[in-house]
């Protein structure tokens, strides 16, 4: 009796079989792959990209402590509102607070034959700098020579504002801040953060937002929702709360 060689039916089927399930699991682990880069947020465009235009201001202070360290055109995230949205060819101003305090609020005007630019800036410490976006999104003029600035309002903190470092511990995860009791005393009521978008040493934006918190028992910890902080791009620069 001859026997036949070869694979039978049998086994072809699950190799088949076998094949069709590896299949099945690399294709699996190929969606799986995509959608968590998909989920996964790209760096913002914190900081944005300015062409500076060199102009007698720079270098000058403009009152109160604060020193126009350039102006540009500005493309980006529009930070100034909380929206985010992408703007091109924004005027942009950057200036260093070289006064003793830090700066609560404070508003500029840079101004020309009817022309007027306008600047927000809010919580800026002594030596911080500062980039700034015009708060109606005008755009910069092809030439910025004649324009004048000057800081129409100016707010300093009447306490220094502090972070609270013998009461609380930060830390700060995307879009979440975690604050700890490290006191040895119960807190009650609210306690407040308060940050800014930051691009290494220099503040992005003449906003800041808050975040907030509720009553928290010694070495007790909570997380709350920050819908603008970044662990790499942003910075906390005080903390308020009802002793």
């Amino acid at each position: 009796m001859t026997q036949k060689s070869g694979i039978s039916k049998k086994t072809l089927m699950g190799l088949i079989c076998a094949v069709g399930a590896l299949l099945v699991c690399l294709v699996t682990a190929l969606v799986v792959v995509y959608l968590v880069r998909q989920s996964d947020p790209p760096a913002p465009d914190i900081e944005g990209r300015i062409d500076v235009s060199p102009t007698t201001l720079d270098g000058t202070d403009i009152g109160d402590g604060i020193v126009v360290e350039s102006i540009g055109r500005y493309a980006g995230m529009f930070v100034e509102d909380g929206t985010d949205e992408t703007v091109s060819e924004v005027f942009a101003l950057t200036v260093r607070n070289t006064s003793e305090k830090t700066v609560q609020y404070a508003h500029i005007v840079l101004s020309r034959e009817g022309e007027k630019y306008e600047f927000d800036l809010t919580t800026v410490p002594a030596g911080a700098v500062v980039q700034l976006l015009e708060m109606g999104r005008k755009k910069l003029p092809a030439d910025v020579a004649g324009l004048e600035a000057s800081v129409t309002l100016w707010a300093p903190f009447a306490e220094e504002p502090s972070l609270c470092a013998d009461i609380f511990e930060i830390e700060g995860t995307e879009r979440g801040i975690t604050v700890k009791n490290i006191s040895d005393r119960d807190v009650t009521g609210q306690i407040y953060i308060y940050y800014k978008s930051a691009y290494g040493d220099k503040l992005i934006g003449g906003i800041t937002y808050r975040a907030g918190v509720k009553d928290l028992a010694a070495g007790a910890s909570a997380t709350c929702y920050a819908g603008h902080y970044s662990k790499d791009y942003s910075k906390v620069l005080f903390v308020t709360y009802v002793p």
